[in-house]
């Protein structure tokens, strides 16, 4: 049994040899399968690098030194000093030691280090030519002067092109007996006073020269840093957009921040609309009156878009107070807070990336009429408008009794209306600053109007403000990128960046050599590119994908199948190795 049972092992094994070596497969077909083995290996072994590529977090370069070199740069402003001496009493050697004195004071202290904006002054004193001083005799007015003088500059006389014509300012010495010294009506330093001059709205200075050099330097000084520069003014500006909030102002933190574009949004607001008293307002024609003269001089500088819509039953929170002598009802400063929070809800219109700027009439009920604000002082104020930081600006509109209603309607006073609003308008965009009223008065520009006093105040703010929340953006978003390991740079982010780069640099070259508009438009371009890749969606598109997470997820799938294709690679190569070898042996 126990033999029978072997022989029967022996011929199984001998089958089974058999059938194997029958079916075992051709050298051929040996070596497709090896190649076969090795390209999956190959492919495997190409993939890795591959997929890690695909997985590493896209940061293209950024011009970090730039940057920083740029963030510490601080801007420097050009200023050109003109004086013209039309006094014949004053030598040349007078003028030439009022140069070098002006020089004196005023370079020193443009220069200090410890302020954010840095000021280059260069003056030129002298005497007028007599062709300028046939032109101040036979100028029938301040203004035609003015064109004459700027027709006839030349570069020996102060006109050095449209950079330095910008960044230019005038001061013309009149003998007393000039009648260019009695300022306008409007400004309110005339009629019989003292005949010291004034500064008119396109920013020159008419002074007399009946004074000393010393006095006459002092005035200078004055005049050209507290008003045509408003020193001051523009250190706050720097200071407050680059995060230094120990010289914010109220003027800066009331105004908008610096935007390429704004919407401007009229409403007229009341609480009651009934038969007996039905309002209207023809706000087509006093936007074509009134603001398009504004919006026509800003527009080279910022699109200004405007609507406008009526609001119907705005309520107020707390209700006005009676005067003592029950003449009118009053909101006293205290109130003003519970105002605007009543009126904010019914003022948002459209969803926009600008900035919106409300201008809102508000016509009281006839309950509450006359409806008057009340200043700290605990008086009427004279405007009775108020003004929210960065929100916008409310006229109150008192509308005659009901019984001087004919037929029952009332069409609002546009021009009283937007005599209010509009100042508070430039006081949002900036445009408008209080300056000190020293030694000369200035000329008061309409309410609806934007003088060159004003444009030049405001081209320079503007431009400081890009300029620092420009490099603010780029300073954070670098420190972010040291921050987060996994932030991505996209190539769009970083031409973006790249461009504010290029833009910035160009904008404070241009303030250092004097031209405004210039380093206005290139401050307005770097500031959209900066703010426009610091909030750009893709830097955050990874934020929770950390890179331990990429080998814990990806890790477990691709092991099983990296040890199988290793493992046939390997015997692969065995089995072409030894094929190799056997042909070898046999030849």
């Amino acid at each position: 049994f126990l033999f029978h049972i072997k022989n029967r092992s022996a011929n199984t094994m001998l089958v089974d040899e058999a059938e194997l070596k029958r079916l075992a497969p051709s050298i051929d077909e040996a070596k497709r399968t090896a190649y076969a083995s090795l390209a999956f290996l190959l492919f495997g072994l190409l993939f890795v690098p591959v997929w890690w590529h695909l997985t590493t977090i896209e940061r293209h370069p950024l011009p970090a030194d730039e940057i920083s070199r740029l963030y510490y740069r601080q801007p420097e402003l050009q200023v050109d000093l003109r004086v013209l001496s039309f006094d014949p009493w004053l030598e040349p050697g007078d003028l030439a030691s009022l140069e070098r004195q002006l020089l004196d004071r005023l370079v020193p202290a443009g220069l200090d280090r410890r302020r954010h904006v840095q000021l280059r002054y260069r003056a030129t004193v002298r005497p007028a030519t007599p062709h300028e001083t046939e032109l101040m005799r036979s100028a029938g007015s301040a203004a035609e002067l003015e064109d004459g003088l700027l027709r006839s500059a030349s570069p020996s006389s102060g006109g050095g092109g449209a950079a330095s014509a910008e960044s230019m300012l005038t001061i013309l010495l009149l003998p007393n007996s000039s009648r260019l010294l009695e300022p306008p009506a409007s400004v309110g330093g005339g009629n019989g006073r003292c005949r010291r001059g004034y500064v008119r709205e396109s920013g020159c200075v008419y002074l007399s020269s009946g004074a000393g050099i010393k006095e006459i330097r002092d005035k200078i000084e004055r005049i050209v840093t507290r008003v045509l520069l408003d020193v001051d003014g523009l250190e706050e500006s720097y200071a407050s957009a680059i995060g230094d909030q120990r010289l914010s102002s109220a003027d800066s933190r009331r105004q908008a921040g610096a935007a390429p574009a704004y919407d401007i949004v009229l409403s007229l607001a009341h609480s009651q609309p009934s038969s007996q008293r039905r309002l209207s307002w023809d706000v087509q024609e006093a936007v074509r009156l009134l603001l398009d003269p504004f919006l026509a001089r800003l527009s080279r500088y910022v699109n200004l878009s405007v609507r406008s819509q009526i609001v119907h039953h705005v309520t107020f929170h707390r209700p006005p107070k009676r005067s003592s002598d029950g003449s009118h009802y009053y909101y006293d400063e205290s109130a003003l807070p519970d105002l605007l929070n009543s009126l904010e809800p019914y003022v948002q219109t459209a969803v926009s990336s600008n900035p919106q700027l409300s201008l809102l009439i508000y016509v009281p009920p006839a309950a509450h009429s006359p409806l008057r604000l009340y200043g700290p002082d605990g008086r009427p104020v004279s405007v009775n408008a108020l003004v929210s930081a960065r929100w916008g600006g409310v006229y109150f509109y008192n509308p005659p009794s009901g019984e001087s209603w004919p037929n029952g309607r009332h069409r609002v006073n546009m021009t009283e209306a937007m005599a209010g609003l509009l100042p508070q308008l430039k006081a949002l965009l900036g445009l408008r600053r209080q300056l000190p009223r020293i030694y000369l008065p200035l000329e008061p520009p309409g309410y609806s109007q934007v003088t060159q006093l004003e444009l030049r105040h405001w081209l320079r703010r503007r431009s400081l403000e890009s300029a620092a929340r420009t490099k603010l953006a780029l300073r954070s978003l670098l420190q972010l990128l040291d921050r987060v390991e996994n932030m991505v740079i996209s190539e769009r982010v970083a031409d973006q960046i790249s461009a504010s780069v290029g833009a910035l640099s160009l904008a404070l070259d241009n303030l250092r050599i004097g031209g405004l508009t210039e380093a206005f438009v290139a401050g307005k371009a770097a500031l959209k590119n900066s703010e426009s890749a610091f909030f750009d969606h893709s830097l955050l598109q990874l934020l929770y994908f950390p890179q331990d997470q990429k080998y814990a997820i990806y890790v477990p799938y691709f092991l099983p199948v990296g040890i199988s294709l290793m493992a046939s690679g390997l015997a692969a190569i065995r089995l072409l190795k030894a094929l190799q070898a056997k042909k070898t042996k046999d030849e």
